[in-house]
């Protein structure tokens, strides 16, 4: 059980456990939250209290002054320091990125505007990083990844989620002023709205910081040492603050003390783009709550921390946020708390505020107290008629091609954008008259080296396929096979390390000579994305999750409890 810490009303001291207290207590009792909420309305007294530990070795903590990294939430920072810029004459939103970054390449990203960057919609790659390596990541190494990239989608095209396009702003922002994004937010965010404990980058006294723990496999805690955070470049990360302060932002925004309110409704118009359909905006998203409830949040997720922050369209004018320091919860569960807040806050209907399930944690517990045919049991009382997608997973490249063009998560990528060779094993149905392989990438095509066909052995060279675009303008490569073939297994060979960018393969087919083609039914990796990432206890047991929980749980040492997960893998997939 997480410890309630704080425990506190500030304004109002409460003489039995409300609604939201039941809800917070049931939250962390579940393992499921371990950091601070805060409340506010215009009707109700403030609401704050603090679960659990800033850091469990030194017993130390969390309180309402603790401070956590909140990652993406920077970015609406970002926007408001951009849109606030656009208000004193300094840029325009309509401004092309090449008149502020001029050492772009103007041919590829000269229709780019610092609208699109906001609105995520200028075809940039997600993170610029992927095409760095181990090198330093500064300006220049960010413009020189960008040029041998080249964006993804044409601007405006479609809403595609880029760190690197905030990092930009965060560029432009600078060039704009002459000032210095740390000054910036100090000027135009901290001081008009009376942050107390906001700052960029890590705060010079550790004791003020709660130390995020990651949970990969559900069992293991991993301390991540802050005192290594270097936030790469401003603009898309890197904010340390309060949930306090987090509010406060909030009401200084709603309030028009940090941008005008045309600027705000700017910020909160929602992008219409394909990919978005309006559930987006600059720095946030639209969540839904039913009849004309909604509400506009921003969320936050890096190493061992979780955060969100939301403004209502209510006209109690509820303002919310929560921060924590053990991310094993996920973004679903930090979407379920903030809904349970509102709820219970703003709705008062505490009966639609029940903890979110948490089905892998449950599965995991069963198989641990009772064993495989029992957690097999289990799954099979879960609905799955609604399976999330395995962002990135190698199962990604089964059936027919639906990624479209540029990152999705619907196509295999690699662990990582450098690594060096990488393959995607893909096993077929045994085709007589197979003729053409058709290999369908969404993005970077060129890290394609050769395929390897069994049976028999066959190695056909990237360099003597054929190049075409499918009719959604995705990259395809073909390749000739020889008379007589009948594959059952294609290995696809990449080269990474030599080729910018994170390529992407979505699907790959056999040509019959009739002209049909025939989708993979089976595929395995050398690393994926997907795989790479934690598990969270809301995750649905999917064959892709245990997998992962698998491999998480052999990486720290928990080979027999390893060695179990499997064996239910295995159960389920016979």
């Amino acid at each position: 059980m997480i410890t309630d810490i704080a425990g506190v009303l500030l304004g109002a001291a409460l003489a039995t456990a409300t609604p939201l207290d039941d809800f917070l207590d049931a939250m962390a009792e579940g393992g499921q939250f371990e950091g601070v909420v805060r409340v506010e309305t215009a009707s109700a007294p403030v609401f704050e209290r603090a679960f659990g530990y800033a850091d469990v070795e030194e017993s130390r903590a969390n309180t309402p002054d603790t401070r956590f990294h909140i990652a993406s939430i920077t970015k609406t920072f970002t926007a408001t320091l951009v849109l606030h810029a656009a208000e004193t004459g300094d840029l325009s939103l309509d401004d092309p990125l090449v008149q502020w970054v001029p050492e772009l390449d103007a041919a590829s990203y000269g229709d780019v505007t610092l609208r699109h960057l906001l609105e995520h919609t200028g075809g940039l790659m997600r993170d610029h990083t992927e095409a760095l390596g181990a090198g330093e990541d500064g300006p220049e190494a960010m413009v020189q990844a960008l040029n041998a990239v080249g964006p993804q989608t044409p601007p405006g095209a479609r809403y595609t989620y880029s760190n690197t396009g905030y990092a930009l702003l965060a560029l432009v922002l600078e060039r704009a002023t002459g000032h210095t994004y740390s000054a910036l937010l100090e000027n135009w965010i901290v001081v008009p709205a009376g942050l107390e404990a906001t700052t960029y980058g890590v705060p010079e006294n550790p004791a003020l910081i709660a130390t995020g723990v990651d949970m990969p496999d559900l069992v293991t805690r991993v301390p991540v040492d802050v005192t290594d955070f270097r936030g790469g470049l401003p603009g898309a990360s890197g904010i340390f603050t309060t949930a306090h302060d987090l509010v406060r932002f909030g009401r200084a925004l709603e309030a028009g003390d940090l941008i005008s309110p045309a600027s705000l409704e700017i910020m909160l118009a929602g992008i219409p783009a394909e990919g978005s359909d309006g559930d987006d905006a600059m720095g946030w998203m639209r969540v839904g709550l039913g009849e004309d409830a909604m509400a506009w949040v921003a969320s936050g997720a890096s190493d061992g921390y979780l955060s969100v922050l939301m403004i209502d369209n209510r006209p109690d004018d509820l303002v919310a946020a929560a921060v924590q320091n053990n991310s094993s919860a996920g973004r679903s569960g930090s979407l379920a708390l903030l809904r349970g807040l509102i709820y219970t806050r703003m709705l008062d209907r505490p009966g639609d505020a029940a903890v979110p399930p948490s089905p892998l944690a449950e599965a995991f517990a069963v198989l641990e107290d009772e064993g495989v045919e029992a957690a097999s049991a289990y799954l099979d009382t879960l609905d799955w008629s609604d399976m999330p997608v395995a962002s990135a997973a190698a199962s990604q490249a089964l059936g027919a091609p639906d990624g479209g063009v540029g990152e999705t998560a619907y196509a295999w990528a690699p662990a990582t954008a450098d690594a060096g060779e990488e393959w995607l094993e893909l096993g077929f149905e045994p085709l007589a008259d197979a003729r053409y392989l058709d290999i369908h990438f969404t993005q970077i095509p060129d890290a394609l080296q050769q395929v390897r066909i069994a049976p028999g052995d066959i190695v056909l060279n990237a360099r003597g396929a054929q190049r075409r675009t499918s009719d959604d303008g995705a990259p395809v490569v073909r390749f000739v096979l020889p008379e007589g073939v009948r594959p059952d297994t294609v290995r696809v060979e990449l080269e990474t390390e030599q080729t910018p960018g994170w390529p992407q393969i979505d699907a790959a087919g056999l040509v019959d000579a009739g002209g049909a083609t025939h989708w993979a039914v089976a595929a395995e990796a050398s690393t994926s994305a997907f795989m790479s990432g934690a598990v969270s206890m809301h995750d649905l047991p999917t064959p892709d999750i245990l997998a992962k929980l698998a491999r998480r749980l052999d990486e720290n040492g928990e080979a027999v409890r390893a060695r179990n997960v499997r064996a239910l893998r295995e159960l389920r997939m016979r």
